[in-house]
């Protein structure tokens, strides 16, 4: 168990946390199809088309799948409508899945104990510590699910 009070991330390299990262490979498959990163199925939510969604969820990487999901447009019809309500419960969604299907790593989100996790991106305002702090909060969310069996 961490004695930590606070965990700041951010690279899925660099740190002993960096498995907290949604670019950290965890296979996992939700609604029937198979994803190599949270980062790939975040992303590919957000596409409308379907070849934008399979060629996302497919990247070669979590960073080309983030890259392909910001380059989406409301105004091309390719990004989802309501993605500015949706994409919290997206993400939540993600990391409930990421951390059931992979023991290891679910034993390593619960070994962080009572610490207030943090993803520490320098430019991020919805995710990052530095704006909202979305990510850490919903990790967080997820932590406690895991130790009360709800996941």
């Amino acid at each position: 168990m961490s004695d930590e009070t606070e965990i700041n991330f951010y690279s899925k390299r660099g740190n002993e946390y960096g498995f907290l990262s949604n670019f950290w490979p965890s296979p996992m498959v939700i609604d029937g199809k198979e994803y190599p990163t949270n980062e790939h199925y975040y992303q590919s939510q957000k596409a409308v088309k379907p070849e934008q969604v399979e060629w996302i969820r497919n990247s070669p990487t979590a960073f080309l799948a983030m890259k392909a999901g910001r380059s989406l447009r409301m105004e091309k019809g390719e990004l989802q409508i309501h993605w500015e309500l949706m994409k919290l419960d997206v993400m939540l969604k993600g990391l409930r899945e990421k951390f059931k299907q992979n023991p290891d790593l679910r034993a390593r989100l619960l070994a962080t104990g009572d610490a207030v996790l943090h993803e520490d991106s320098p430019t991020d305002m919805v995710w990052g510590k530095k704006g909202r702090d979305a990510l850490g909060i919903l990790l967080m969310q997820v932590r406690r699910e895991l130790r009360g069996g709800k996941i």
